[in-house]
């Protein structure tokens, strides 16, 4: 039986007034497709902060010695921790904390003090997610990046994975590795034992075939993580496993401990030629311990994703973003794992919703609905998930409809004509 939705006096809500002087978002009319992608899953575009002489200074007090293993092989990844010291610089001085948390923000391009914009064809974005230590920031990030590549037409896309914990689980795996490495290391190539006495992480960097085989038999970071590390990184892995991410654990990614910690990811696409190198387009960590290793008075809980690819739509300005009035709750685990692909759903029929996935309280989400004034709410809970349906609820005359989730996109669109 199709569903007649009934007929209702249209509610218009107020755009958002997003575009302050004190965190400088900028105005959703302005931005390209790749935005308007990241703007579905709730990220906001924010003019980009420079990487200012302050943070430049207490990057300094991290880089001590020689680097270590460097993620993405063959992607240019510049300044990593002064970015991320930039973010949480930013983060303070432009009001963020005192916004509903988390922050999720879209930038583009960093640059340096006195640097200029250089014309390029290749993208480079990045997307973080401030405030929440939760594992759905990580199911958030990389859904919404393999959105963007997608919508960019770059195909055969998966992730490498892996996970490093926190500092106990961190400082076990030093210990476990560096015993191994010194105890195998007159089998070792000269210029692995080198990189040894500098880093015992750059030995994993290592493709010589006899490094290889010493290599495999290696303690890996994940037998050493603690218990709350173990599950952080496995309801990272289920929420891949729900959204069907093609992903694999790559146990020798791994990250400078001086300003990342738990999950690290790489976003690749396979080679067309299985004698080439896939291609990284992208890499992410949490970065959860770095604030006060720069001087601020605290941690602050932060993940970030950066996107290198090409693209041809850069330029191409999209139509304006129609927030419809309607916001999502989602109530137990099993609605927070098929959220993401709800509102990829709706993403694809060009249908805006509002929500806050990294809340899990019921009374939390609700008060956020009520303070948009909005005239709908979706709602999944345990039974909904099980079913595939979504429950949408009238605001004004409490009447609620479940939908299979496969009709919402239909119906959403007849109650707003």
């Amino acid at each position: 039986m199709p569903f007649k939705p009934r007929k209702m006096k249209k509610v218009v809500p107020e755009a958002p007034k997003l575009q302050t002087k004190e965190t400088k978002f900028l105005d959703l009319r302005n931005m390209d497709k790749i935005t308007e992608a990241a703007v579905y899953y709730g990220f906001i575009p924010m003019e980009t902060p420079k990487i200012e002489k302050v943070d430049l200074q207490k990057a300094k007090t991290l880089k001590e010695g020689e680097p270590m293993v460097h993620l993405g092989s063959n992607l240019e990844i510049k300044n990593l921790p002064e970015e991320k010291i930039t973010i949480l610089r930013n983060y303070l001085s432009s009001n963020l904390a005192t916004m509903s948390q988390p922050v999720m923000i879209i930038y583009n391009n960093f640059l340096e003090e006195g640097a200029s914009k250089k014309q390029t064809k290749n993208r480079k974005i990045d997307l973080e997610i401030i405030g929440s230590s939760k594992s759905i920031s990580e199911a958030v990030l990389i859904k919404t990046a393999i959105a963007i590549l997608e919508d960019n037409d770059i195909k055969d896309i998966y992730v490498e994975i892996n996970s490093i914990g926190d500092k106990e689980s961190y400082s076990k795996y030093v210990r476990e590795l560096t015993a191994y490495y010194r105890k195998n290391i007159n089998t070792m190539q000269a210029h692995c034992r080198q990189a040894f006495k500098k880093d015992v992480f750059l030995t994993l960097a290592c493709e010589n075939e006899k490094c290889c085989s010493i290599k495999e038999t290696a303690p890996k970071s994940i037998s050493c993580l603690s218990e709350v590390s173990r599950q952080h990184f496995k309801e990272v892995l289920e929420y891949l496993e729900t959204l069907e991410i093609p992903y694999k654990i790559n146990e020798c990614l791994v990250s400078d401990r001086r300003y990342a910690n738990q999950t690290i990811f790489e976003i690749k696409q396979k080679s067309e030629n299985p004698k080439n190198t896939d291609l990284s387009l992208g890499i992410g960590f949490r970065y959860d311990n770095l604030g006060k290793k720069v001087d601020l008075k605290k941690d602050i809980p932060a993940i970030g994703l950066k996107l290198n690819f090409k693209s041809e739509s850069d330029k191409n300005q999209a139509p304006r973003i129609k927030r419809a009035s309607v916001f999502f709750l989602q109530l137990g685990d099993e609605a927070k794992h098929k959220s993401l692909r709800v509102i990829d759903i709706l993403r694809k029929e060009n249908i805006f919703i509002n929500h806050s996935l990294n809340r899990d309280k019921l009374g939390a989400q609700m008060a956020m609905a009520e303070r948009m004034r909005v005239p709908y709410i979706l709602i999944m809970g345990k039974k909904e998930a099980m079913d595939d349906t979504v429950i949408v609820r009238n605001t004004t005359t409490r009447s609620q409809e479940a939908i299979p989730v496969k009709d919402l996109a239909d119906y959403l669109k007849k109650i707003f004509k």
